[in-house]
This record gives structure tokens, C-alpha cells and sequence, in this order.
């Protein structure tokens, strides 16, 4: 029977029990039975998936309680200890390390058993206080088994304490060949900046800065060779020549690219994006304080998403694989004169630069508006381009005011020529 679990979708399909509700009015059948039916529920953490199965070994000894002696001889089992060493393991690394640690008390099986994750998650949310936590992080990343791998991590660390702790951290889960790495912090020092950017391992990186100005400053070129997936927060980019910064070339696995909230350092003025492999590219909100120009050098991108705002100026070459673009922007009337014109440009310059490649367009609501308003006036309205090549656009409203039939058809008017067989999808959500 196939179990699977996935915590990032706040969606769980198991196989476990869905009468614990009755456990209290006597009704353990009904969470025997349920047992072997399949069924969809939210799912709130890792523990409580785990708490669930303890509940049901519970359940379970409480119904052989009114069997007879010889069939409890028989039937006499701990449901939850006779789960394979995987499968718990499966479910505790959705635990933060703070919950997977506090099984050790269920059991001599479960003392050890939380030393041999090979994914660990801290959060400071579990914790009364900064102290606290800085101390924990350490103590179980010593007491683990030293002798597996460190898989993944995701840490928060804060205060300032928190680039010794971090240094710490960094250090040991490089020695342990980690892969998978999530760093969320608000003062960086310079021997984690080291440290990460000489790893051999790494495969995934998110670096999410939480102070208000950027306090990592990225080198030129970030040396990661394995790195297929990257995501940076809040984190400024560094000119190498002529006024550009062109940090991913030397990314040769790189895949996946999410850039938000981020600087270029000094006078730099434009960010190049220049990766032969990349696939996958999403340009995230940088509110009044992103590059004023993008540079996208990647012949082999068939993902964009921008949601900015100020929309960025991009400057594409050839994508002859582009497949689907999505564009959520906001251009605040109330700025600046300036501005705002800028951002109509730019809007119309990123049509004009993807209309004979891209395959599937998804707009959303705050897009469309925009783009209505350009069409009902005087200006630009022969700049918006005709995507000949398209096969779907899709127009995401918004439910709390759905789009008339009126403006639908000015958007299709103006973006699909009269002989595309494109389709149109219109959802309000």
C-alpha cells in the first residue's frame, strides 16, 4: 500500500486514522477500519502526522484490552514500533529538530533514533527564547550520528549570536556533504560567506537576509559547481566589469534561479543573468530598489516569472525555448510621474522582447488592469505586441472583482491575432 507525505502542500494522502475523535466514546473500530482507507486531510506538522500514528498504537491496545488472554497472545503488537526504521525516519524529518529530538522519550527503540536524520529544520519558533535555541542548534547537531550524511538543512538563526552560531552550523554540515541548504539570518559574517560559497556538495541553496539593508555581498562569480537550484533573498550583487554584475556564469549545473528583494553594490547598473543551462528563472518584488536593468543571457530558458515591482527593464536575446511566462506586476499610479512611466515601458519592452516565443502567457489581475488602462488610452497602444506563436493565455482575476467580458476581449483583441487558436483561460481567484 503507497504512503506519501508532503508537508509544502498542506496536503497529507496516508493511510491512518480518521476516528481518534471517537477514541474517548469507546469507538476504536472505526479507527481500525479506517486504517485501510485512503483519505485527504490539512496537515499542520510533522509531529502531529507522528502524534496520529501514537494515537492509533494506543487505540489499538485499548480494543485488545477486550479480547480474551489467548487472543491477545496472538494478536498482541506495538503498531507504531513495528513500522520499519524508514518509514519513521520519513516522517520525523518533516519534524522541526526541536519535536524529532522529544521522541527520544517515547521508548528505548525512539532514544537514539532521531540521531540518524539526514534532514534537519530549526526554527526559533519553538523556543521561549534566542538564548535557548543558540544552544540547541549545537547540542544536536554534536549528539547526532557523525557518521551519516547531512542531507538537508534549514536554519534561522538571529541575534548577535547568531554568525557564531551560523559559522558553526555551516562548517559542520559542509564536512557532512550537505546537499540541500536553506539559511534564513539577519547579520552574516564573513567565514559563512566563505564557507558557502566553497562547497562541492550543494545542490540547493536559499539565502534569505532578513535585515532591512543587505549585509551579504555576493563575490563576482559564485563557484558552486553542483548547484542546481538557487534562491537569494535581500542579498546585493557585485559589479565585476564595466558597471556589471554577473554572479551565475560560473554555475554550470544551475537550473533553477529565484532572485527577490535585491541590490547591485556601488555604481553597478545592470545584472546579467548569463547561464547556458539555465531552465527556470523567477525575478521576485524589489520595491523601488532593484537593478534598473536585466540582462538575460540564457538560451535555454522555457520558465519566467516576474513579479516585481517597479517592473525591471529586461534586455533578452534569442529564446527559442521559452514555453510559459507569468507576469504578476503593480505600477503605483501615486509615485512619481517618472516612475510610473518607466514601468508602462518597461511592461510593453518585456511583451515586445518574449511575444514571438513564448507558448503560454498567464497574467495576472493586477497586470491585466494595467495593460486595460494602456489600451483605453492614447499611449502605447500600438507598442503592445501580437503573440503569434502562443498556444494558451490564461487571465488570472481576482475573485473579489471579476473581470467583464469587455475587458477579456480587448486583452484577446490586442494580444492573440484574429487567426491564433490560442486558448484562453479566465480564473478568478
Amino acid at each position: 500500500m503507497e504512503t506519501m507525505y508532503t508537508i509544502d502542500h498542506k496536503e497529507v494522502d496516508f493511510d491512518i486514522v480518521v476516528g481518534l475523535g471517537f477514541l474517548h466514546n469507546g469507538m476504536s473500530h472505526i479507527a481500525e477500519y479506517s486504517l485501510f482507507h485512503r483519505f485527504k486531510t490539512t496537515l499542520i506538522s510533522g509531529s502531529q502526522c507522528l502524534l496520529s500514528l501514537y494515537l492509533f498504537d494506543l487505540t489499538m491496545k485499548s480494543k485488545r484490552q477486550t479480547t480474551s488472554e489467548s487472543e491477545e497472545e496472538e494478536d498482541e503488537r506495538d503498531m507504531l514500533n513495528e513500522l520499519p526504521e524508514g518509514v519513521i525516519l520519513h516522517i520525523m524529518k518533516f519534524m522541526d529538530a526541536k519535536h524529532a529530538v522529544q521522541t527520544c522519550v517515547l521508548s528505548k527503540r525512539w532514544k537514539e533514533l532521531w540521531k540518524h536524520l539526514t534532514t534537519l529544520s530549526f526554527s526559533h519558533e519553538f523556543h521561549r527564547t534566542v538564548i535557548s535555541y543558540n544552544k540547541f542548534v549545537p547540542r544536536v547537531l554534536s549528539n547526532r550520528n557523525s557518521s551519516l550524511s547531512l542531507q538537508n538543512l534549514d536554519i534561522w538563526a538571529f541575534d548577535l549570536q547568531s554568525p557564531n552560531l551560523l559559522d558553526f552550523v555551516t562548517q559542520y554540515a559542509l564536512l557532512h556533504s550537505v546537499e540541500h541548504l536553506a539559511v534564513t539570518i539577519n547579520i552574516v559574517s564573513h567565514h559563512f560567506f566563505s564557507l558557502i560559497f566553497s562547497s562541492l556538495t550543494l545542490t540547493y541553496l536559499k539565502l534569505c537576509i532578513t535585515s532591512l539593508a543587505p549585509t551579504l555581498e555576493l563575490p563576482c562569480f559564485l563557484r558552486l559547481p553542483s548547484l542546481k537550484s538557487l534562491h537569494l533573498d535581500n542579498v546585493c550583487f557585485t559589479a565585476s566589469v564595466n558597471g556589471c554584475a554577473d554572479p551565475f556564469s560560473s554555475c554550470g549545473s544551475l537550473d533553477s534561479l529565484v532572485i527577490e528583494n535585491c541590490f547591485l553594490h556601488n555604481d553597478a547598473k545592470v545584472l546579467w543573468v548569463s547561464n547556458s543551462n539555465l531552465c527556470s528563472l523567477t525575478l521576485g518584488n524589489t520595491i523601488l530598489k532593484g537593478p534598473d536593468k536585466i540582462q538575460l543571457s540564457t538560451p535555454n530558458l522555457r520558465f519566467l516569472s516576474v513579479v516585481c515591482d517597479p517592473v525591471p527593464q529586461l534586455s533578452l536575446r534569442s529564446f527559442s525555448f521559452l514555453e510559459q511566462v507569468y507576469i504578476d506586476v503593480q505600477i503605483k499610479t501615486y509615485f512619481h510621474t517618472y516612475y510610473v512611466e518607466k514601468s508602462y515601458s518597461a511592461l510593453v519592452s518585456l511583451l515586445q522582447v518574449i511575444a514571438d516565443y513564448v507558448k503560454i502567457l498567464i497574467l495576472s489581475s493586477s497586470t491585466i488592469e494595467i495593460l486595460n488602462g494602456l489600451l483605453t488610452s492614447d499611449s502605447k497602444i500600438t507598442q503592445l505586441p501580437c503573440f503569434a506563436q502562443l498556444k494558451s493565455l490564461k487571465l488570472k482575476g481576482r475573485s473579489s472583482s471579476k473581470m467583464s467580458e469587455k475587458e477579456v476581449s480587448r486583452i484577446v483583441e490586442y494580444l492573440l491575432p484574429k487567426s491564433s487558436v490560442a486558448k484562453v483561460v479566465v480564473t478568478n481567484c
